[in-house]
């Protein structure tokens, strides 16, 4: 094992310093979960696919550099446009108040996926039906179009939060119909080129306990390889800038996944994703849900969700909503930085990282292996929210002098409404339409000062923790 030592700096009275000392301990004896290099991807709604992906360009170099930057990963393409989207090649489907899709938006699409390395996950409607039951004719056109182009298919679902149907539709399909769905689906599947790709389910808003278990025991049990739930915290209409910086919302998605990974034990070979997920639900927080602020929500999330088991994390959303990580101009957003940090620091193996401060979350990995940083086999990184208002000190003790890199971001000008994250010190921008260096800072053995309301990760190149030097590459399913 070692140790972390935090210092709290806080301000009693003008040139008095009062310091609280909070000993953090990184259990890296025990492996408490692995995770896989595909375990953070992106969304897009479909909707981009109704209005044609004009809204941007995925064939422009910058889209295709930032893309590119997080593979590896899946990108879902669905959300409630799903249930109202017919694939329609040649324009002679009578859709109603359906939209087309039309073959060279998906072939558009699937070229952007292609020159990325990012997966897809495609949503099917599930609103196309005969009488109570899923009719799948499109779903097969769909399949069939895309075999005979020889496009990949990683993940195929049915449906986008069936719970929430009656919004849209003046019908609902029930937990049980939905099981018996996707038992159809599966045998579509099977008489395609996609028989090996991953179906998702329920994909339903929040976790409702009686849907799942009605769903999974109908039909959908024998059928589904990953678990999917939809997370937000809150409505993004209605919230404030410190809704993103509560301890207390954070801790409101343990309980939830304590629950999802209570379902999956129970059924040998399924794990759990957020299948969709970001801060506020509705489309995000105009002004602050895609700010440096927000990071506070996502990379907690990510945070949570690698130590209580989940094998996939979903952000909603590449583009589009005040939640991206792309804004209307294609550029980045701060959540963007902070995704693609994670994706190259933050490795396979999860430890455990007690604390007893609400308002310091400390989450433990062993660090990437095949980083861009040439970090090596058994160094182990640690990434840090400080909530509070007040600096802390941070000073990594007991690790008989090694060196330690911090990865630390800011909000341009010290604004958490900023639309501009700074690493180290330094903003954050394309050059060239290309990825910029994120060069680590090099502590030594020093100790770090941390502002109040910031985040960022610290990796301990000679840690020489003995779980890491050999970790899982690949992906563990898919």
């Amino acid at each position: 094992m070692f140790f972390l030592c935090l210092l709290g700096l806080a301000w009693i009275q003008p040139f008095t310093v009062s310091l609280h000392t909070e000993h953090v301990r990184v259990k890296t004896d025990h492996v408490l979960q692995v995770i896989d290099d595909m375990f953070v991807g992106v969304t897009i709604d479909s909707g981009q696919l109704k209005y044609n992906l004009k809204y941007h360009d995925v064939s422009s170099p910058k889209v295709l550099a930032l893309g590119k930057a997080l593979a590896p990963g899946y990108l879902r393409v669905g959300g409630t446009s799903g249930d109202f989207m017919v694939f329609d090649p040649t324009h002679s489907i009578a859709t109603g108040q359906q939209f087309q899709l039309q073959a060279k938006t998906w072939d558009d699409l699937n070229m952007f996926l292609h020159k990325t390395g990012l997966k897809l996950v495609i949503g099917l409607n599930v609103m196309l039906r005969d009488g109570t039951k899923w009719n799948p004719a499109n779903a097969k056109l769909l399949l069939k179009y895309s075999s005979d182009k020889g496009y990949p298919i990683a993940g195929i679902e049915l449906g986008n939060e069936p719970n929430l149907l009656y919004r849209h539709w003046n019908t609902t399909v029930s937990d049980v119909q939905l099981g018996r769905d996707y038992k159809e689906l599966k045998q579509v599947v099977q008489g395609t080129a996609y028989k090996s790709s991953l179906i998702l389910g329920p994909d339903i808003a929040g976790y409702k306990d009686r849907f799942i278990n009605n769903f999974l025991s109908s039909g959908g049990a024998s059928v589904l390889d990953v678990l999917t739930i939809h997370h937000y915290y809150f409505n993004g209409a209605t919230a404030s800038v410190e809704d993103f910086s509560k301890s207390s919302t954070m801790d409101k998605l343990i309980s939830e996944l304590h629950t999802v990974a209570g379902i999956v034990r129970n059924h040998h070979g399924l794990v759990a994703w957020l299948g969709e997920t970001s801060s506020g639900y509705g489309g995000g927080t105009p002004g602050i849900g895609d700010r440096y602020v927000a990071g506070n929500l996502w990379l907690d999330k990510l945070g949570v969700s690698a130590k209580y088991g989940l094998k996939g994390v979903l952000r909603q959303a590449f583009f589009g909503g005040h939640y991206s990580l792309l804004d209307s101009n294609s550029d980045p957003n701060p959540d963007y930085w902070l995704t693609l940090l994670y994706k190259r620091l933050v490795g396979n193996k999860v430890f455990d990282v007690p604390s007893s401060s609400d308002n310091i979350r400390l989450y433990a990995h062993c660090t990437k292996l095949n980083n861009i940083y040439n970090y090596k086999p058994g160094s182990i990184t640690v990434y840090a929210l400080n909530l509070n208002k007040a600096p802390i000190i941070l000073t990594i003790s007991d690790l008989q002098g090694k060196n330690a890199d911090a990865f630390w971001l800011t909000p341009e000008g010290g604004d958490l409404k900023s639309q501009k994250v700074q690493l180290n010190g330094k903003t954050l921008e394309l050059v060239n339409n290309q990825i910029p260096h994120m060069t680590p800072r090099h502590l030594g053995s020093r100790q770090m000062t941390v502002p109040g309301n910031t985040f960022g990760f610290i990796v301990i190149p000679d840690a020489n923790i003995a779980a890491c030097h050999s970790q899982n590459h690949g992906p563990i399913i898919g």
